[in-house]
Order: C-alpha cells, then sequence, then structure tokens
C-alpha cells in the first residue's frame, strides 16, 4: 500500500510538471506570442518618437536617449551591421520597425539612413534581478502547494485504503465477521459499503456451506441406517414380511432422492446458480393439474400402506379460484410447481381435515394461498422459519420430520419471479401460506 501510495504521488506531481512544460512549448512554438508582439508594439512607439527628434538633436544626443530607453527598458542595445541580421529578421523588419522574437534576438531599426539595432534582456539589472527572484518564489511556492495538497488528499486515500486492506487480511485469515468502517471520514465513496456486502455475503456463503455439510452429514444417517436394517432384516424375513421391507426399503430410497434433490437446489441457490426459464403458464389448468397429481401420490401411498404421510387418510385439497379463466402468468413452471408443491405438501403433513389453495388477484399481484387446520405456526417463528435448517417444535415439542429447507427454496423461488412468500394465521385455524407473484 505504501509504494501505491508513493507511486501515485510522484505519478501526480510528474504529469503536472509536463503539463506546465508542455504549456509552455505551446505557448512558445505553436501558438502566436501575443506577449512579444504587445511589447514590440510598445516599443514601436518609442522608436517612432526617437526618429521624430532625431532631426533636432545632435548625435551625441541620440545615442545618450538610446541609453535611456535601454535603461527604462532594462534592455542592453547595440548597433549591428546588417549582415548580422538573420535573414528571416530582415525579412520581418522590413515589414515591422521592431521585431521580437523568442528564438532569436529583439532588433529594432531606425534613422536615415536606416541603422540596425540588437536588443537583449541586461540580466544583471537590479529589477529583473529581483523580478526573477519573485517569479521564483511563486513558483516555488505554487510547486510546494500543489505538492502539499496532493500529500494530503493521497496520504487520507492511502488512510482509508489501508483500512481495507487490513479488513481483507482479516477475512482472508478467517475471521469472517471483519468488516470495514462506514464513518463517512474513513470511507472511499461507495467502496467500503460495496466491500461490507461482499464479506458479508461471502460468509453467509461459507457458513452456508458448513451448515450444509454437517446437515448432509446429520441427515443422511438416518436414512442410511434404516436401510442396513431392512436389509439384514431382509435376509431372515418371511416372504410375507420381506414385501413390508422392500416397501420399506423403497421409501427410504424415495426419502434419499429427496434429501439429495433439496442439497442440491439449496447449494445452486447459494451460489446464485438458479436462474428462471419463463414462459406464458396459464393458471387455471396449472394449479388443477398440480392438485390432480397430489391426490394421485396421497392415494398411491395410502394404498401402499405408507403410514408416514397418509396419517389415516389424507385430507383434501379444496381448490378456491377467483382469478379470471384466462389468467397468466410469466413465470418459471417448473420451479414455480416445485414452490407449491412444497407448500402443499407442508400443508398435507400438518393439516388435519382441511387444506385450502386459493388463487386469487391483489393488485398487480398473484396470491397462491395455502391453508391447513392445523396447530399454526406461533407469530415469533414466521420468519425464522424461512432461514436454513430451521425445523419447528409441535406444541408436544417433538421435531418434525423434514430438512429444513424446503421453506427456504420457496422464498427463494418467490425472490427470483420478484414476488414474496409469507405466512399468516388461516380463517381454517392452522398456517397460512402466501405465495405472491407479479401479474406483469
Amino acid at each position: 500500500m505504501t509504494r501505491l501510495f508513493i507511486s501515485l504521488y510522484l505519478g501526480i506531481l510528474a504529469t503536472f510538471m509536463v503539463f506546465i512544460l508542455v504549456a509552455h512549448l505551446i505557448n512558445t512554438f505553436l501558438i502566436i506570442d501575443i506577449e512579444n508582439i504587445i511589447d514590440a508594439e510598445q516599443f514601436s512607439a518609442e522608436v517612432a518618437l526617437l526618429e521624430r527628434l532625431d532631426a533636432h538633436i545632435s548625435r551625441q544626443e541620440r545615442e545618450q536617449l538610446i541609453k535611456q530607453i535601454a535603461e527604462k527598458n532594462q534592455l542592453l542595445i547595440e548597433q549591428v551591421a546588417p549582415k548580422e541580421i538573420p535573414e528571416a529578421i530582415q525579412a520581418q523588419l522590413n515589414q515591422h520597425p521592431v521585431w521580437f522574437d523568442d528564438d532569436e534576438y529583439n532588433y529594432f531599426k531606425a534613422f536615415t539612413p536606416v541603422q540596425y539595432y540588437r536588443l537583449a534582456e541586461d540580466e544583471h539589472h537590479e529589477l529583473l534581478l529581483i523580478d526573477d527572484d519573485v517569479g521564483m518564489a511563486i513558483f516555488i511556492a505554487f510547486i510546494v502547494f500543489i505538492a502539499l495538497n496532493c500529500f494530503i488528499w493521497l496520504y487520507g486515500l492511502h488512510r482509508k485504503l489501508r483500512y481495507l486492506e487490513n479488513t481483507a487480511d482479516k477475512i482472508s485469515q478467517g475471521q469472517l465477521d471483519q468488516r470495514a468502517p462506514t464513518k463517512k471520514s474513513l470511507t472511499v465513496g461507495r467502496l467500503n459499503l460495496r466491500f461490507n456486502e461482499m464479506a458479508e455475503r461471502i460468509e453467509q456463503l461459507l457458513l452456508g456451506h458448513k451448515r450444509l455439510t454437517q446437515a448432509v452429514a446429520h441427515e443422511l444417517r438416518s436414512p442410511l441406517f434404516r436401510l442396513q436394517l431392512q436389509l439384514d432384516l431382509l435376509e431372515h424375513a418371511s416372504e410375507e414380511d420381506r414385501q413390508a421391507h422392500l416397501r420399506s426399503l423403497e421409501e427410504d430410497v424415495f426419502q434419499l432422492d429427496e434429501l439429495v434433490d433439496e442439497f442440491l437446489e439449496y447449494g445452486k441457490m447459494q451460489r446464485s446458480e438458479l436462474a428462471l426459464k419463463n414462459e406464458p403458464v396459464l393458471i387455471i389448468p396449472f394449479v388443477e393439474a398440480l392438485c390432480e397429481n397430489l391426490a394421485i401420490e396421497a392415494k398411491s401411498r395410502e394404498s401402499q400402506g405408507d403410514e408416514k404421510l397418509s396419517k389415516d387418510n389424507s385430507p383434501p385439497i379444496v381448490l378456491e379460484i377467483s382469478a379470471g379463466s384466462d389468467t397468466r402468468l410469466q413465470a418459471d413452471k417448473g420451479k414455480l410447481s416445485r414452490a407449491l408443491n412444497n407448500l402443499l405438501r407442508n400443508a398435507i403433513k400438518y393439516g388435519k381435515k382441511q387444506i385450502k389453495l386459493k388463487v386469487y388477484r391483489q393488485q398487480e399481484y398473484l396470491l397462491f394461498s395455502v391453508e391447513d387446520d392445523g396447530e399454526g405456526i406461533p407469530e415469533q417463528y414466521r420468519e425464522q422459519i424461512f432461514q436454513p435448517y430451521f425445523r419447528l417444535s409441535g406444541k408436544n415439542h417433538h421435531r418434525v420430520s423434514g430438512y429444513g429447507l424446503g421453506l427456504t427454496i420457496c422464498r427463494e423461488i418467490a425472490a427470483l419471479h420478484k414476488g414474496d412468500l409469507r405466512v399468516e394465521q388461516s380463517d381454517l385455524g392452522g398456517a397460512a401460506f402466501k405465495l405472491a407473484i407479479p401479474l406483469g
């Protein structure tokens, strides 16, 4: 960071010096030198006056007047032969009596017969020496002022970036809770805020992956243990018991498949890999097919004696649609189906005798309200249930089944559609999950 500070500082100063040099060269060689023209015009007036006086004064008096003009203008004036004057300047003197030039000496012509004179600054003149000292002092003061201001500005920037560098070092060493300062005097524009957002995201990703690894290790144990147990029992079971053990094995395989699917989906969500494949979805046929498939699945499980899902009898899904028959959504059909399936399966799992899916418009949104008559969600847990791996205990304090990822994925799918998912108290007595998707 110090090398960056020094290189920036020297770079700014060098750039400034080069700018001054280039500006001087442009002013001297590429643009008409206004200062020389003005000086020549002013000196021409003195030459014209000297010529008018020449007819009334002696040669000696003329020389004295020329010396006075030289003294008053801080010049050295000497008479020269025409051959000593460059041809280009002779050409200019044919048009102008006085010619000032930065590249050559200054010249003027006067009197009859014509006399040529060369002008040069009297470098030892007291006024010019004072002027040079004042000019140099001003230039040095200006350079010091610029250098000091650049130093102060760059040092402040260096100090702010040093805080960012230290924070990045600590994060790289595993201190994921470190954040860049947000105090106005220590921020670099909005860089600190964006840096903290990035650090927050990195911390969430790493902690999420850590929790995911722990959850995978924990959740896989139960079905794997049951599979191993069923295989051991299957080896010595009678023909009648074999069928029961095979159904149990099949259910455990389905559970493992569901578990892996949820973990993979959540992993994609954490890595921001979930992307929508939007298409027009006609709502009424979509939700009717959804409910019909769940009903067929429930009957199939009941017929196989699956007590894990069927309980006594799965309550039927009552469908209420108040949206028009031509209502369409621009949505990812697969992901929307997954979200509603998760919500309906939860309702089937926790509901007692009534499950209702209501579809209706509310302003610019289409709402899917999944309600049941179960225990409901206490108000203090209505946000926590959407957090990964959070599973709510029932009134009897038993932990419910599941992996704690379903509602998290549902809310993420809602967010991808620029919608929302929230939970309220249902008129049926249980929970009402309301998935809002914009109609536009």
